[in-house]
């Protein structure tokens, strides 16, 4: 939009210049024309003409800004779910048995299961918030990578995963709780998939942070 504001600004300047010339050539035609009056309207039309280069520069200079603004909610997303998946993963470490950990209350356990609900309902607010921003990108006209677009798709493919994980381990801890350890086994297969899941949405959140951030997004303006 801009290049077209700077050709219809050369455009107007142009029928001006046109304009002087031919009431100089013409003394006879324009003998009522005076210089001050042409230099006012030179003035004039040099002010419109700054004020609206000066305003398509802005509109550019803002859609940038609301450009790097969309990117940076998409990351800030992203981040918040790696958070709430840290924080799942230091939970279940401490609720599922493995050699050398002692066993807590069940109190205490009980406790840890409530809040892992929460961080559930934390994390589902940030995938949603993860697809709202995915989805202002484009309007924006800020696309992903090739890599990083792969990557988003991996991302939620493996966070459907862990969804349905997580669901069957929090009622398996539950049981084993409440049934003096009965399942364990189920508890550790499970814990086990969990681990392998986190692991993989690890790799792929970290890998923002080794590429940097121009290596992410590309900006059509």
């Amino acid at each position: 939009m801009m290049k077209y504001g700077i050709g219809l600004l050369v455009a107007i300047c142009l029928l001006v210049i046109g304009y002087c010339i031919g009431t100089t050539e013409h003394k006879n035609m324009f003998s009522g024309v005076k210089w001050t009056d042409i230099g006012t309207l030179l003035v004039t039309f040099f002010g419109f003409a700054f004020g609206f280069f000066t305003y398509f520069q802005w509109l550019s200079s803002k859609r940038k800004e609301d450009a790097y603004l969309a990117a940076k909610k998409y990351v800030a997303s992203i981040d918040e779910i790696e958070e709430h998946l840290h924080e799942l993963l230091f939970q279940y470490n401490h609720l599922c048995p493995v050699p050398g950990l002692l066993v807590e209350r069940k109190d205490i356990s009980v406790k840890r299961i409530e809040h892992l609900n929460n961080v559930w309902s934390y994390l589902y607010q940030a995938r949603r918030s993860l697809y709202k921003s995915h989805r202002e990108l484009e309007f924006w006209n800020v696309k992903l990578t090739d890599v990083f677009s792969e990557d988003y798709e991996a991302m939620n493919k493996s966070l459907d995963n862990i969804s349905v994980v997580s669901s069957v381990l929090n009622n398996q801890l539950f049981h084993f709780i409440d049934n003096n350890m009965e399942n364990m086994d189920f508890v550790i297969r499970h814990k086990k998939q969990f681990d392998e899941l986190y692991n993989g949405i690890h790799q792929v959140t970290q890998k923002r942070v080794q590429c940097g951030f121009k290596e992410i997004f590309r900006f059509d303006q």
